[in-house]
């Protein structure tokens, strides 16, 4: 056996092993890919409280979903890696609570009309999203999270600017798309 050979080998089992205890970013892409799709097409086909009642449950079952699978992600891994990944995963709630609360400081006070508020709102949760992605791409060299981080600024900057009820259809089908796509990808690598 040849030396190249037997590197070949252990990069082969690195990998290996590394998809059977790692975290499974493919579950997280699809959860949140279709929360994100169900929402967008609740609000541009039934607006109001149908939509505004969906997108709560989508929201309340993919936060559900995601600490199950980062959960069960973590078992047998200790240290610094599950540290790392605990506190990231806890920063979307922390941040889409953040968002939510500013948009709520901004609206009343700016006297913001309930439309302006239905273009930005959704456009800001968007961002927030993007940013997060991004950057967990940027510090882990984690390419699909780059790549879609940068995908979901653009398309919730583009989206308020289509105004309401279409910028519901731009970011279900542009972002939740996108993390479906993304989470097949995942799937088969």
């Amino acid at each position: 056996m040849s030396a190249a050979d037997a590197l070949e080998i252990i990069r082969s089992q690195q990998a290996d092993t590394a998809t059977r205890i790692g975290p499974k970013v493919a579950y997280f892409f699809l959860i949140w890919g279709a929360a994100w799709l169900v929402s967008g097409l609740l609000y541009f086909f039934a607006p109001g409280d149908v939509a505004t009642w969906g997108t709560i449950g989508a929201v309340a079952v993919g936060g559900a979903l995601s600490a199950a699978v980062g959960i069960r992600s973590g078992r047998g891994i200790a240290g610094g890696s599950a540290r790392q990944g605990r506190l990231y995963g806890l920063t979307f709630p922390v941040a889409m609570l953040g968002a939510g609360a500013l948009v709520g400081a901004m609206a009343g006070p700016l006297d913001l009309p309930a439309e302006a508020v239905g273009a930005l709102a959704p456009a800001l949760f968007a961002f927030t999203v993007g940013a997060l992605y991004a950057v967990s791409g940027a510090v882990w060299n984690y390419v699909a999270n780059l790549v879609t981080g940068v995908w979901i600024l653009v398309v919730g900057v583009a989206s308020a600017f289509v105004g309401v009820p279409g910028n519901a259809l731009v970011l279900g089908v542009g972002v939740g798309g996108a993390l479906l796509v993304v989470g097949v990808w995942e799937l088969r690598r």
